[in-house]
């Protein structure tokens, strides 16, 4: 009676243990819910804005689901060297790698991924979401791209979602 009473408990706990381990397996893929853009006033207060302005600090701010998130707002690209062509004065990248791919000193376009001297801005969690500051060098029109994950690196159950928030208008 011991005996069988014994073994139905080590089956029911081991049955409840592996039920356990399974439902942390299961990992969702993140949602991005929407992007928004914040400046501080003379007050030191965040007040929203549709857009950002050249050479003013934007606080982007990515309300998201995910475990972990990168902003690369695409306004940076900086080449390490530049050679000047002897017919005509066209530039071409000088230093490259073994894929012949440009070497970059800085680059936050997430087309650049992979590639030396890119990476996105890491953010900070807050109640409003995960949030990053930047300031866009220049005027124009600029690709924003969201990387969200969950689970973290480097493991079997790792899920990433890049999104691409859309092209972004800078005054």
């Amino acid at each position: 009676m011991k005996n069988i009473f014994s073994k139905i408990t080590i089956g029911m706990f081991a049955g409840m243990l592996f039920t356990s381990c399974l439902k942390e397996d299961i990992v969702a893929t993140p949602s991005l819910n929407g992007v928004k853009f914040y400046i501080t006033t003379a007050e030191g207060k965040d007040s929203l804005v549709p857009q950002p302005v050249k050479g003013k600090s934007v606080k982007i701010v990515v309300d998201t689901d995910a475990d972990m998130c990168s902003v690369w707002p695409g306004g940076t690209r900086e080449i390490m060297k530049k050679k000047i062509s002897t017919d005509g004065g066209a530039t071409f990248a000088d230093s490259v790698d073994m894929f012949n791919h440009p070497v970059l000193v800085k680059s936050d376009l997430y087309s650049d991924y992979g590639l030396v001297g890119a990476k996105g801005l890491k953010t900070t969690l807050s109640s409003e979401g995960w949030y990053c500051t930047y300031t866009y060098p220049k005027a124009g029109e600029f690709n924003l791209v969201v990387v969200v994950t969950n689970h973290g690196y480097n493991t079997n159950d790792f899920k990433l979602a890049v999104v691409e928030v859309g092209k972004l208008q800078v005054k």
